[in-house]
């Protein structure tokens, strides 16, 4: 009975490997997480106010200057748009090609058979 245990619970050579990869996987982020709320530099802004948080940081939000973005600076114009002119035919023989070759390449591994 005491031999049928052991080969039940027995653990292979790379078992421990995986059981500290899991290990690392799940507990370190939450370790991170974690420190991180203790880091003296940590500041969790999410309902300060906007002066409350500039004083946190120690910013001054008058000193920052506010650029419109590239959205708004070419909402106004029209969107211009470059005619490219394909070949078609030389597409089609391209990709013909190449699915021939993989269609090949399919059968010659369906049927690789070294024990035959």
């Amino acid at each position: 009975m005491n031999q049928v245990l052991q080969n039940i619970f027995k653990v292979p050579s790379w078992g421990g490997a995986f059981v500290v990869l899991l290990f690392l996987l799940f507990v370190t982020p939450a370790k991170v997480s974690a420190a991180d709320s203790y880091d003296s530099m940590y500041v969790n802004t999410l309902n300060m106010s906007d002066e409350e948080a500039s004083a946190a940081y120690g910013t001054n939000p008058d000193s920052v200057k506010v650029q419109p973005t590239m959205q708004e600076l070419h909402e106004d114009s029209e969107p211009s748009y470059v005619m490219r002119e394909y070949d078609h035919r030389e597409q089609v023989i391209v990709g013909s090609i190449v699915m021939f070759c993989v269609a090949l390449a399919m059968v010659m591994m369906n049927n690789y058979n070294p024990m035959r």
